[in-house]
């Protein structure tokens, strides 16, 4: 099963005040654990979408094997990175894992899940869930990848995400880890002690 790693990373971060993709998280920055975390689960590939500061992130990602792909448009929005994406990855693969940047504290047992799921099942779109609420990373098959492109700047993911319940899977998880992100400085600091009180000492 060929599947892609997309990490979302084109973002402002103005809510933040401070670049999300470059703040510390352990020995690294965030960007680089969401990349390394991603690098174990088996992927084909993982790439990683910037515009926002393109060059800074894509720096700091130098020593690692991604695929950098820029979105000129990244200011319409996430729908746009996910199609520049769709776009870069040629010849497209069978699915696309999609991933945020903003969820460094992750781990690899969450996209083992969805990974997992989507291979056993044969859904087309897999989506982990806490309570009933969906999260991030999600698998989405290039069945969809036309439909995708076709969206606007202003229509959401969730036009597709949501239409096809026929063919949508959701993986219920232990922990609410795959609903948290990092939006404001408060969220930043909760998930770094979420994810220190985990490290063996």
């Amino acid at each position: 099963m060929h599947v892609v790693g997309v990490v979302l990373a084109a973002g402002e971060s103005r809510r933040m005040g401070r670049l999300k993709a470059l703040l510390p998280f352990g020995p690294v920055t965030v960007i680089e654990q969401v990349v390394e975390g991603l690098r174990r689960a088996p992927l084909a590939r993982v790439a990683v979408v910037l515009g926002h500061r393109a060059a800074e992130i894509a720096a700091a990602l130098g020593r690692l094997p991604v695929d950098i792909v820029y979105n000129p448009h990244y200011r319409q929005g996430m729908t746009t990175s996910v199609q520049a994406a769709l776009r870069a990855l040629v010849p497209p693969p069978d699915a696309y894992l999609l991933a945020l940047v903003d969820q460094p504290h992750l781990g690899l047992e969450p996209v083992m899940q969805v990974l997992t799921a989507y291979v056993q099942s044969g859904k087309g779109i897999v989506i982990p869930t806490y309570q009933g609420k969906r999260g991030h990373p999600i698998v989405l098959s290039a069945a969809y990848r036309e439909a995708v492109l076709a969206l606007g700047p202003e229509q959401g993911l969730h036009l597709v995400t949501r239409g096809h319940p026929e063919d949508t899977l959701e993986v219920p998880m232990a922990t609410d880890d795959v609903l948290h992100d990092m939006d404001e400085e408060a969220d930043y600091q909760a998930l770094l002690r979420r994810w220190q009180q985990r490290m063996p000492s």
